[in-house]
């Protein structure tokens, strides 16, 4: 065999006997913190559909609280990296028109290049010019995005809050909060085992021993708010994408066919030729068909927003059940089956941009 081939081997048996170690880790794991035995296991953390706001205060607004959340956080740092990522790549290109002199701008525009021709330009033509900006800007947004969720920290590393009941065990080392995976269901004294001293959050947590009364009345733990969550596991930044995305393609009917766009829904003119008979009824029928076909176009939101969310929300779900299995070899197999899955939905939804712009600006006369 190659080298590379029996280095590679060599590396997948490594991978799944250290696994096989970590496997333990479902059952518990002590480890000596601060001179007590503290004992760690795998476990999976509340999960929660709406972003969580990691900044206090908030605003309320019409009962709504707005404020700095997670995957708000998230989306700008995505936002920045592609803006710098653009920026190293522009001064690449020479204003005079000669080729790229760096490797960094000659990827950008290969990659863009591939996008452009492969894909936008046979469904669209002449127009795949105007429609380039936003569906490659969606593509490159979700494709990073979904890296996003393979560095470490990523929905691990947050806000340490205090919970009423429930919650799990936390020990405090280094000015750090480390969360042991162990759920308190009555107390923290007889759940944990061990003794939490210093602050938690903004409250602060009492020495709470098994001879202390403090150990019959506190009956929370603790939950971890991350930092950082996928943009794109909150509905919030799909469906504003989705409406971006759908205002775009009705405004580029527009331009391709003016008012008579909306010919596609109103279908006046099948009425003031109606007539009688069978040629009578298709024209009302045809009537009725342009309001199923203005249905239909606010229909694509619905399409452009849960379907990327649908499987982005479930795929992270899917990585914090496969860690409590197996700490290991799971995880990392299902990270990098959540980022092809990134990939494929980056490009289903750039094409659907594509796709429905085609429609929209191929007016047919009714």
């Amino acid at each position: 065999m190659k080298p590379r081939t029996i280095l590679l081997l060599a590396f997948m048996i490594f991978a799944c006997v250290i696994g096989c170690m970590l496997g333990n880790f479902g059952q518990g794991i002590a480890l000596p913190i601060g001179g007590q035995s503290v004992t760690f296991k795998a476990f999976i953390p509340p999960i929660s559909v709406p972003a969580e706001l990691i900044v206090q205060p908030s605003i309320d607004i019409l009962g709504m609280k707005v404020g700095l959340y997670n995957t708000l956080f998230t989306t700008l740092i995505v936002d920045v990296v592609i803006i710098i990522l653009v920026i190293i790549g522009r001064r690449g290109i020479s204003e005079k028109g000669e080729r790229p002199g760096n490797w960094f701008t000659n990827s950008w525009e290969a990659y863009i290049e591939m996008l452009y021709k492969q894909y936008i330009v046979p469904t669209l033509g002449a127009r795949a010019r105007a429609v380039v900006p936003i569906a490659v800007t969606a593509f490159t947004f979700i494709l990073i995005a979904g890296l996003f969720e393979l560095l470490p920290g990523v929905e691990s590393i947050g806000v340490v809050e205090r919970v009423a009941t429930g919650g799990f065990c936390s020990v405090n080392t280094g000015g750090v909060t480390l969360v042991t995976g162990q759920k308190i269901t009555t107390n923290f004294a007889k759940d944990c085992g061990f003794q939490q001293t210093g602050s938690v959050g903004s409250a602060s947590v009492a020495s709470i021993t098994s001879d202390s009364p403090a150990a019959q009345t506190s009956q929370g733990g603790v939950i971890v708010v991350p930092f950082l969550r996928r943009a794109t596991s909150d509905l919030s930044t799909t469906l504003a994408m989705a409406i971006i995305a759908f205002l775009f393609v009705e405004i580029q009917g527009v331009r391709a066919n003016g008012v008579r766009y909306f010919g596609n829904f109103f279908r006046f003119s099948t009425l003031r030729h109606a007539g009688s008979g069978m040629t009578g009824l298709i024209n009302y029928i045809q009537f009725g068909v342009g309001f199923l076909e203005l249905l239909s176009e606010f229909i694509r939101i619905i399409s452009f927003s849960f379907r990327l969310f649908g499987n982005m929300f479930a795929g992270s779900i899917l990585v914090f059940v496969m860690a409590f299995i197996m700490p290991m070899v799971l995880p990392t197999l299902f990270l990098a089956l959540e980022f092809a899955i990134a990939i494929i939905q980056a490009f289903v939804f750039m094409m659907l941009i594509v796709v429905f712009t085609s429609l929209a600006v191929a007016h047919t006369e009714h």
